[in-house]
C-alpha cells in the first residue's frame, strides 16, 4: 500500500527527470506529507514526455447504505489491473510515472499503529513509482486528471511493515518501458518488487501520522540511527 508521499527534495526530483531527458520540474514548496486527493506532478508520454499536475486517487462510484458513494482509490493492486473494468482500460493506454523522494508506511499490530516509516531509494534521492491515470471525472475543465499508484507483493525488507509495496521502476529502461510497452506480459514483468537493497527504511516520528501535518518534522528519525 502507499498512503502518503514525500516530494520535498526539488533538486533530487529535477535530477531524476533530467536523467529521463526532461528539463523541467515546478519550483514548488517542499511537500513532506502528500495525502490522497492532493496534487502530484506526474510524467506521461504523449508525443513527448510531459509533466502534469494530477489529483491522487481515481474516483469510483459504488452503492452505499444511503445511496451511491464516490471513493478515491489511491492504489491499484497489480493482480487486479488486467481484470478490473476500472483499471484495465487505463493499463492499456494511460500509464504514468509518479516521481517521489519516498513514501510512508505504518506498521500495525491488531490494526493499531506501532510505528511510522519513511521508505526511499538507498542510492539516490528520488525514484519513479508506476501509476495509471484518467481524465478529470465528468470532463470538468477546471479539475485535474486523476492518478493511482500500483502496488505489488512486498519484498522481504518491506514485509515486517506491510504486505504490499508500490511498484518502483528502478532504471531509466524500466521507466520508459512502463510508458511505451503495449504487451501485457512485458508490463506484468515490470510489476514486481524491487530488491531489498534498493530501498532504505527509516522509522520516523508519529508527527507524520496526521495528514494535515507538514514540514521536515515528518522525516524526523526515531529509534536507533
Amino acid at each position: 500500500m502507499c498512503g502518503r508521499i514525500n516530494v520535498s527534495d526539488n533538486e533530487g526530483l529535477r535530477l531524476l527527470l533530467e536523467y529521463m531527458g526532461m528539463d523541467t520540474w515546478p519550483g514548488r514548496e517542499p511537500r513532506f506529507n502528500v495525502a490522497p486527493t492532493q496534487t502530484l506532478d506526474v510524467v506521461t508520454l504523449e508525443s513527448d514526455l510531459t509533466l502534469s499536475p494530477m489529483s491522487w486517487g481515481v474516483s469510483m462510484t459504488l452503492p452505499g447504505k444511503k445511496g451511491m458513494v464516490t471513493k478515491r482509490l489511491q492504489n491499484a493492486r497489480d493482480d487486479k489491473v488486467w481484470s478490473s473494468r476500472l483499471w484495465a482500460p487505463l493499463m492499456k493506454s494511460r500509464r504514468a510515472l509518479v516521481p517521489v523522494n519516498g513514501f510512508y508506511e505504518w506498521q500495525r499490530k491488531n490494526k493499531k499503529i506501532q510505528a511510522a516509516y519513511h521508505i526511499g531509494p538507498s542510492q539516490s534521492t528520488a525514484m519513479f513509482m508506476a501509476g495509471m491515470y484518467r481524465a478529470a471525472p465528468g470532463g470538468e475543465e477546471t479539475a485535474y486528471p486523476e492518478v493511482t499508484v500500483i502496488t505489488t507483493t512486498a519484498n522481504d525488507a518491506m514485509r515486517p511493515i506491510h504486505d504490499r509495496i508500490p511498484v518502483i521502476l528502478a532504471t531509466q529502461n524500466e521507466a520508459m518501458a512502463w510508458l511505451q510497452e503495449t504487451d501485457q506480459q512485458s508490463l506484468t514483468k515490470l510489476m514486481t518488487p524491487v530488491s531489498n537493497e534498493w530501498l532504505t527504511f527509516s522509522e520516523v516520528s508519529s508527527y507524520v501520522n496526521k495528514s494535515s501535518n507538514e514540514g521536515p518534522e515528518c522525516l524526523k528519525r526515531v529509534g536507533p540511527s
